[in-house]
């Protein structure tokens, strides 16, 4: 059996009719299961079928003998084999009608009659009619070329070739055959070619025009006519950028279908939403810019209703530029979308740049037209004013100093008939050498220099000064030099005696730092020199000098006093006479004086004031200097005279206290724990060691007392006492630490140092504690500069540590800060201060050779500031001293207090020294010269009426010179060690003493004896 297709086509004449529902080619091997589903598909369908099978005949085509050949073959061809039987409906195709449709023929396919599969509906007609044409004219095959859109969406051009293979009877159409292929890749490269011609053509017509272009506005529409008619697009245009404020572009000259659309355009090329179009980028960018789609290019949005109505479908702009810069935009319009393809646009963009080279062709061509006709204008000019009678003119030659020409006011004023005049040079008028002249000649024609003051020579040999004007001129071809000379012989006599006057006065305002003003009252005109400006503090000419820009320059705290002060002048006439402060743009505040002179007229009316302004900065900063001065004098004298009343106040506090600390001392030993006698004894001695405290601080105050000084780190202290403080600071208050870990240790005693802090930081959180705040502490280390030298004269040119303690309390008034040195002043309640606190400080301070300093606004807080001095060492620790132990020495103690005499008697002997008691130091002397090898010791008091302990230990030493002597005093470490040393006094001891510091010491002393003294 042979291989066959089948088709199953609807010929019921109704709706669908002739469409295939079924077709195949099938092999007879597998005939069962296709007649299986074409009987299954008749009996479901309610329409009239026609079934074919159309058979191969093997006997007379070899193809048909082998139905893998056939198959073979019309699976290889690129064409699509097709037979259309009219009359049964019956179709037959090759397998590539699918792969050029998507179509898959299969029992529920959809396919409508071969037109609509072979072509678009709108190429029916055009498909019939070919065929017919055909017909008519006798020839075998008509040809048809057609869009076709597959499956994919995706239209393809199709070239269909048919032919009628079979009529009826009555001559009528039965089957025609043919074949079907993909003609895209040729259709497209064909329109490709066709749009490069089109602009091929555009191009050669637009440079044809620019050959023969006088006119460039009528170049620009040529242009535009030629790319329209000949390229074939809707409507081209060229715009000029113009750079004004809203840089414009400027619509120049167009062509095609506009309808008014380049009126509403309103294209800008600034970087704004009517400058993001093609033209505006074109222009910004100097590239060539497009839209594909004006319906769907979001940047075209302003544009794209009328563009619409115009029938602008894609937009390509392309700058015109001359030596980099662009100028303009050529651009053209299409009623296409996404009509300029990368090689047109190549193209496009060369007709821009040989439109742009033509413009600036033609407008140099202008440029060059215009200067030429100038240039015949001003030779007319200049012949005319040349001749002029007043004004002298010379023509020079600039190569050999010849004069060429000289007008009627140059004869008259050399002297000379014109012909002599024209027979000499300029050497001959000019004193200059001939080698400054050639100079000066050059630098005129080079034009570095047109303006000259020079001497000139006249014929009765007479010299003048005169001010020459030089410029370069071409005559017939030549390059000479043009001169006006203007004769200021007595113009520089006056400016000479005025420059004189000018540069006293100028001298003189400058030596005093001042400057002139003048106002003229009726009008209220002022006029300002040139200093006036530098003391206001503004720019030369920056505005009109008049009263209220003067008012302007005065700071407000000063202005409505200063301002009344001038009112009162002007009203009755007197002098005006003020002070102000200004302030410069870097927030300089300088201090202004001014003296103002009224001018009247003979009826008493003012006529104008005529002053002077100074500035007294310096004047004012030395009189605030002098204040501070004296204040900061009044203030240490006050301090010291305090301090030296506060160390004799301890002095005699501390005998008493040696008595009370002793007995009490002797009580607490002689009484066992438990006993109250001994706990009466214990709260005297801490009742005594309190006020031994205070008198310490009295006499830290006033300098007298002084600790163990070392070398130490304030850093370390610092810790240690915020360690100390933050329990008992409110949590309300938050503590800033700023330390310079770097900074360099100081030599003072760690403890004087912790009190330093201790006080100034519990002054901060007081001062905070209802309201919180920030107590910052800062330490660094700096060489102070002159400002701060000037205001603390004690400080030196060194190296100090800055010791700043800050809180953002309540501040103190300039009366509180006045005494906050003070011993015993003090704003706080009584159960919260001595008072002694801020003046200890003061002492420790001062004791160290440093300086403090305090500084307060109510309201907003208060900072102290400490300087001490470094030094360049490490700290170190101080060793701990052994227990004391009793002794057996025979003592002569000397003192003029006798309960002190009692209370060391007792004392003494009761640890076991033999102890002879003197109150008179005379007396005392006289007992050890009558017996000097008895004695192992001698302690005596510093202060006594007939003789002081030091004179009495050199006189001790007269008579046995290593005695050794120890030396208590009630006052401080003020005395000098050098003295101590001279006079061989071995240890000193404060009052009030300690059994142990008293025992330890004696025992220490005792010993070791002194070499080279007496054996006994």
């Amino acid at each position: 059996m042979h291989p066959f297709f089948i088709a199953l086509v609807n010929y019921s004449g109704k709706k669908d009719a002739g469409k295939i529902f079924f077709l195949r080619y099938f092999h007879p091997i597998i005939l069962s299961s296709p007649l299986l589903q074409l009987k299954e598909m008749m009996r479901s369908e309610c329409r009239i079928f026609y079934v074919s099978f159309v058979f191969f005949n093997a006997s007379t085509n070899p193809m048909h003998t082998d139905p893998q050949r056939a198959q073979l073959i019309l699976n290889i061809a690129t064409e699509v084999f097709w037979e259309w039987d009219l009359k049964t409906g019956m179709i037959l195709l090759s397998p590539r009608y699918y792969e050029l449709t998507g179509l898959d023929l299969c029992p529920d396919a959809s396919t409508s009659c071969f037109a609509e599969m072979a072509c678009l509906p709108e190429s029916h007609q055009d498909f019939f009619s070919r065929i017919k044409s055909c017909l008519d004219d006798n020839e075998h095959t008509a040809f048809l070329s057609h869009p076709l859109k597959p499956e994919n969406g995706t239209s393809v051009w199709i070239e269909s070739k048919a032919r009628v293979s079979k009529f009826d009877n009555r001559h009528r159409i039965v089957r025609i055959i043919g074949t079907m292929e993909n003609v895209t890749g040729r259709k497209l490269a064909e329109e490709k070619l066709r749009k490069l011609n089109r602009a091929l053509l555009a191009i050669n017509s637009c440079n044809h025009a620019l050959l023969h272009a006088e006119n460039e506005t009528e170049l620009l529409r040529e242009i535009c006519r030629t790319v329209v008619e000949t390229g074939g697009y809707r409507m081209a245009w060229v715009g000029y950028a113009d750079h004004d404020e809203a840089k414009t572009v400027r619509p120049a000259a167009m062509a095609g279908i506009e309808e008014g659309y380049l009126e509403q355009l309103r294209i800008t090329w600034s970087d704004t939403e009517r400058g993001a179009g093609p033209t505006g980028r074109a222009i910004r960018t100097g590239n060539a810019c497009s839209i594909r789609n004006t319906l769907t290019d979001p940047s075209f949005r302003p544009w794209r209703a009328e563009a619409l109505r115009q029938g602008y479908a894609s937009v390509q702009s392309l700058p015109l530029k001359h030596n980099g810069a662009t100028f303009g935009t050529l651009t053209i319009y299409s009623a296409i979308p996404d009509a300029f393809d990368d090689e047109e646009r190549r193209l496009l963009t060369k007709l821009a740049d040989n439109l742009a080279y033509g413009i600036t062709m033609l407008r140099t061509r202008k440029a060059r037209e215009l200067a030429e006709e100038e240039l015949r204008q001003s030779e007319a000019r200049y012949r005319s004013l040349f001749q002029n009678r007043h004004i002298v003119m010379l023509i020079i030659d600039p190569e050999n100093g010849r004069i060429v020409d000289a007008n009627p006011a140059a004869v008259n004023f050399y002297g000379w008939q014109q012909e002599k005049l024209l027979e000499k040079t300029i050497h001959e008028i000019n004193p200059l050498s001939a080698e400054e002249l050639k100079t000066e000649m050059l630098r005129s024609v080079e034009m570095k220099c047109n303006y000259f003051l020079f001497r000139h020579q006249l014929a009765d040999g007479s010299i003048r000064d005169v001010e020459v004007v030089s410029g370069p001129i071409a005559i017939d071809g030549k390059q000479l030099l043009y001169s006006i000379v203007n004769d200021i012989t007595e113009r520089k006599r006056v400016q000479e005696l005025l420059s004189e006057s000018n540069e006293r006065t100028q001298f003189i305002l400058t030596a005093v730092n001042a400057g002139l003003w003048e106002t003229q009252i009726p009008s209220n005109a002022s006029v300002w020199s040139s200093e006036i400006w530098r003391l206001y503090g503004l720019e030369p000419d920056s505005c009109e000098p008049s009263f209220d820009n003067w008012l302007r320059t005065i700071i407000p705290e000063d202005r409505a006093i200063t301002k009344q002060t001038a009112m009162e002048a002007l009203s009755t006439g007197a002098e005006f006479n003020s002070a102000w402060r200004v302030r410069d743009n870097d927030g300089t505040v300088r201090w202004l004086m001014t003296k103002g002179i009224p001018h009247k007229d003979k009826d008493g009316s003012i006529l104008r004031y005529v002053g002077i302004v100074i500035d007294i900065t310096d004047r004012k900063q030395e009189e605030e200097n002098k204040r501070r001065l004296e204040s900061n004098l009044r203030k240490s004298q006050r301090l010291e005279t305090i301090g030296t009343l506060a160390g004799g106040i301890a002095h005699d506090f501390n005998n008493i206290l040696t008595p009370i600390i002793g007995y009490a001392e002797m009580g607490m030993s002689s009484t066992e724990e438990g006993d109250a006698f001994h706990d009466y004894f214990t709260e005297i001695m801490h009742a005594a060691e309190r006020s031994r405290n205070l008198v310490d601080q009295i006499l830290t105050f006033s300098r007298a007392q002084e600790g163990s000084p070392g070398i130490m780190s304030v850093q370390s202290v610092i810790a240690e006492a915020l360690k100390l403080l933050r329990p008992s600071i409110p949590s309300s208050i938050l503590i800033e630490q700023r330390i310079d870990n770097t900074c360099s240790n100081i030599q003072a005693d760690p403890s004087k140092i912790h009190q330093v802090i201790v006080n100034c930081c519990i002054n901060a959180f007081q001062a905070m504690e209802d309201s919180g705040g920030v107590m910052t502490i800062e330490l660094t280390e700096l060489i102070p500069d002159d400002a701060l030298l000037l205001l603390h004269p004690k400080l030196q040119k060194r190296t100090y540590i800055r010791l700043a303690i800050t809180d953002t309390g309540i501040g103190m008034d300039e009366a509180t800060l006045e005494r906050v040195f003070e011993p015993f002043f003090s704003t706080k309640p009584v159960d919260k201060g001595t008072g002694l606190g801020l003046s200890v400080v003061h002492g420790i301070v001062t004791g160290c050779n440093g300086v403090i300093a305090a500084a307060s606004t109510p309201g907003k807080g208060t900072a102290f500031q400490v300087y001490l001095p470094t030094v360049d060492k490490q700290s170190h620790k101080i060793k701990t001293e052994t227990q004391p132990v009793p002794g057996n020495r025979n003592i002569l103690f000397v003192d003029d207090e006798p309960a002190n005499n009692r209370m060391m008697n007792l004392l003494l002997t009761k640890l076991g020294f033999n102890v002879t008691v003197q109150d008179s130091p005379v007396e005392a002397l006289e007992l050890f010269r009558k017996k000097p090898g008895h004695f192992d010791l001698v302690i005596t008091d510093l202060t006594m009426p007939e003789m002081n302990g030091i004179n009495l230990a050199i006189e001790l030493h007269k008579t046995r010179p290593f005695l050794p002597i120890i030396l208590m005093t009630g006052y401080g470490n003020d005395i000098d060690q050098t003295v101590l040393q001279r006079s061989g006094i071995v240890k000193t001891l404060h009052k009030p003493v300690k059994f142990s510091e008293l025992t330890n010491t004696i025992n220490q002393i005792t010993s070791c004896p002194v070499s080279g003294t007496p054996a006994e």
